[in-house]
């Protein structure tokens, strides 16, 4: 989902907001990640990466047209996860 709204002040040009929004099923119940948002690793299906279970990180983009919620992992590493593939769930927003 994608919202964007207008804001003006006056003397100054309108400015656009746009919020991306992913919603991603997670345990059993729908969530929504935005970027952001700070997100623990509870599966991966990637047998490369050094990325594991209960890892962390932060959401740093959302590619909605491939289903990636693309995160800097606390480690270091830049890593997507697969919406609807990997499993991971919000711990601050």
């Amino acid at each position: 989902m994608i919202l964007a709204s207008q804001a003006s002040h006056t003397g100054s040009n309108p400015v656009t907001r746009i919020t991306l929004s992913i919603e991603v099923v997670n345990l059993g119940k729908k969530e929504s990640v935005n970027v952001g948002d700070r997100i623990q690793l509870i599966s991966i299906d990637d047998t490369w990466t050094k990325i594991k279970a209960g890892d962390k990180g932060i959401v740093v983009e959302i590619d909605e047209e491939q289903d990636l919620i693309w995160v800097k992992w606390d480690n270091g590493e830049r890593l997507a996860l697969i919406d609807g593939v990997d499993k991971f769930k919000v711990v601050k927003k």
